[in-house]
């Protein structure tokens, strides 16, 4: 088997309380400070699958009419059970979209990219109680 196709992590977005997970996030690295007074700070979203998220789908799509909404990321192992890092965008907004698709009958959109600004990005430490998990912890006992 390749390796190359195997994704070892997968990305989980929350938006207005729903959830749809993506492929890949560039530019949630070292920007993650807050970056400077007035800079936008992009955030490009690939492979992104959405099922049953009307308001998500909706603020994807740009049709909101005030699209900035705080935005978690979570870095999830590739089964999507247990998160490895994340990360919180502030007044964050979709700026483009490439390659979106439909399905009706499973209520699934396919975007191909989305590209979003966002004021900050800020780094979410495994210690706060912002970080959940999305699956059961073993217990350290085994």
């Amino acid at each position: 088997m390749d390796d190359s196709t195997q994704h070892t992590t997968e990305y989980r977005i929350t938006v207005d309380g729903e959830r749809f997970t993506c492929e890949d996030a560039r530019g949630l690295g070292p920007q993650g400070d807050g970056g400077l007074p007035g800079q936008e700070l992009t955030v490009t979203l690939t492979g992104c699958v959405l099922t049953d998220t009307p308001k998500a789908l909706a603020w994807a799509l740009g049709r909101e009419p005030d699209g900035q909404r705080t935005v978690r990321i979570d870095a999830t192992t590739a089964n999507g059970r247990e998160v490895v890092t994340a990360w919180d965008l502030t007044d964050a907004a979709p700026t483009g979209t490439d390659d979106a698709s439909g399905t009706a009958s499973n209520h699934e959109t396919r975007i191909q990219r989305l590209t979003l600004h966002a004021v900050k990005i800020t780094p979410v430490l495994r210690d706060e109680d912002r970080f959940q998990d999305t699956g059961p912890t073993p217990s350290p006992r085994g």
